[in-house]
């Protein structure tokens, strides 16, 4: 029983002090909790158009206003360029899935057939110190739909849309609001001292 309990110890912290996989660099790196950072390059491509929805400009606007927003409320975000211990770069896939319901049952309550079902959101952030990359690390998240108390209020109003031949552009607001989230979740994540 010992050998076991030991054996399980020493899995739990390895498992801790491990970092995920998909934080990549040249030498081991820790970054310090209290470490800001300033957003440099931000480069958003979005996929997925349709006039129903936001202009891609807007896409990148919301989402960017949205990441340092988060950053600033975590009290991670530096007040300029040359006060930030980190620079950031991001490039951004923002792809729409956008159903055609031509010939479904909703084709005929849809005016142009077209609602939004879900969003698939790419990144890689590149974190640097000057010049030089401390690491840099990706992440795909494919097929994302609203969930939980507030999701379940946007799928209402999808269904809403559908039923009144309005669409749902309405819920998009609520995937550029979210979506930087995970990308200020994977900073506060890197491993840090």
């Amino acid at each position: 029983m010992r050998v076991f309990v030991v054996f399980l110890t020493a899995c739990l912290m390895a498992g801790c002090a491990s970092k995920p996989d998909y934080y990549i660099s040249p030498v081991p790196v820790t970054i310090p909790k209290t470490a800001t950072y300033w957003l440099d390059n931000f480069d958003v491509e979005v996929r997925g158009k349709n006039e129903r929805f936001l202009p891609d400009d807007k896409v990148r606007q919301q989402l960017g206003v949205d990441l340092i927003d988060r950053l600033l409320k975590a009290k991670r975000y530096a007040t300029s360029k040359a006060s930030a211990d980190y620079i950031l770069d991001m490039d951004v896939i923002y792809a729409r899935r956008i159903q055609d319901t031509q010939g479904g049952l909703v084709s005929p309550l849809i005016e142009d057939n077209k609602y939004l079902v879900g969003v698939d959101f790419n990144y890689k952030v590149t974190v640097r110190k000057g010049d030089a990359e401390v690491l840099h690390f990706a992440q795909a998240r494919e097929g994302l739909m609203p969930a939980g108390a507030v999701g379940h209020w946007q799928n209402l109003k999808t269904v809403g849309g559908i039923l009144t031949r309005s669409g749902n552009a309405n819920v998009e607001p609520f995937y550029t609001g979210l979506l930087s989230r995970f990308i200020v979740d994977d900073l506060r994540n890197i491993p840090s001292r």
